[in-house]
């Protein structure tokens, strides 16, 4: 592909385009390096010759090292050169092939994009990957609840949130919950009426987006998932409220377990387990969490944690392999959880 144009005249385009002619050059060989050349990756000079050859602008070999020199000094990339393999490698690539995999398979994976948005910053991405590369990125992961009717502005929207975010201030926007009705899809927090919100940071969660911000009407902190909030406002001409709870209660510091971002009040929760249920509570609450052995078949944890149904629902699931041990307010509500599951399933002649 050709940046620059040829004169009538044979090479007088050198001439008059020799300034845009080396730019060109030296564009084609740093996104080839950079796609191609790796810490582990090596590329040939024979490659780049036959890359500008391609494009009508043949070099020598004293000429290509200078270009090496040029994208050393202005655009920092540290080529070198390896005698045993007879080629460059790039020590600081934007990507490693891993490295785009990841990413690729991380915004497939999310729920919370749309299956367009997935393919749209899947292409963009693909641009950064090498010939050898490249191909392996053509995978498209099929996910399950994967969020359908959500318009693919609110995720630029979010955007409006880190700005509010940098700028100390707060957003608006209209919430909802959907509903089973076929007439009206949505159904509107607050009569449909604009939460003004104090926004402080935005987290992923089970593969859906959250936004963590301080409502001043209710006088605390909550969860708002992004792809429910509708009309994101720019950032409005107020300053953020919840300061000084918020450096009480830093969202990266918080240590209280949140069951899928629904907030209750915090309680330092005594919990006995089955041995192989290691893995289960690893996953839920972290490396970091201390398992002490109770005797060959139990151990026990103790977290503090904010009660809600999602909390007793993951207890539940265990059936008999967990025990919530205190404090007894807790137990008492997993109890009346339970029982009232179970009225649920009475056979009392309702069908």
């Amino acid at each position: 592909m050709l940046y620059y144009e040829k004169t009538a005249k044979e090479g007088s385009y050198m001439a008059n385009y020799g300034k845009y002619y080396i730019a060109v050059r030296l564009l084609l060989l740093k996104q080839y390096l950079e796609a191609n050349a790796g810490r582990t990756r090596i590329v040939k000079r024979r490659e780049l010759e036959q890359l500008l050859e391609e494009h009508d602008m043949p070099v020598e070999k004293k000429t290509l090292y200078a270009d090496f020199a040029a994208l050393g000094d202005i655009c920092g990339l540290q080529l070198d050169y390896d005698p045993h393999k007879k080629g460059y490698r790039l020590l600081n690539p934007p990507f490693e092939p891993y490295e785009l995999r990841l990413l690729v398979d991380s915004v497939q994976s999310s729920k919370f994009i749309t299956r367009e948005k997935a393919r749209e910053i899947t292409a963009k991405l693909k641009k950064f990957a090498g010939k050898d590369t490249v191909e392996s990125l053509n995978r498209e992961n099929h996910v399950a609840n994967r969020v359908r009717s959500m318009n693919d502005s609110v995720v630029k929207d979010a955007d409006r949130i880190h700005q509010a975010i940098y700028q100390d201030l707060k957003i608006g926007f209209r919430y909802f919950h959907y509903s089973p009705s076929t007439e009206q899809e949505k159904r509107y927090s607050k009569s449909g009426e604009q939460y003004i919100v104090s926004p402080y940071a935005l987290l992923w969660n089970n593969g859906n987006y959250y936004l963590y911000a301080y409502d001043s009407e209710k006088e605390k902190f909550r969860y708002f998932r992004v792809d429910r909030m509708e009309r994101i406002s720019n950032p409005l001409p107020y300053h953020r409220d919840g300061k000084e709870q918020y450096s009480e209660k830093n969202i990266t510091t918080h240590k209280a377990k949140v069951f899928d971002m629904y907030g209750g009040k915090e309680y330092n929760v005594r919990i006995r387990f089955r041995n192989e249920l290691a893995d289960a509570v690893i996953d839920q609450f972290g490396k970091d969490v201390q398992m002490f052995p109770v005797d060959a078949d139990h151990f026990v944890i103790t977290e503090p944690i904010e009660i809600s149904p999602p909390f007793f629902a993951w207890i539940a699931t265990f059936g008999r392999r967990v025990k919530i041990l205190s404090p007894e307010p807790v137990v008492e509500k997993m109890r009346d959880f339970l029982t009232r599951s179970l009225d649920m399933y009475k056979d009392d002649g309702e069908k």
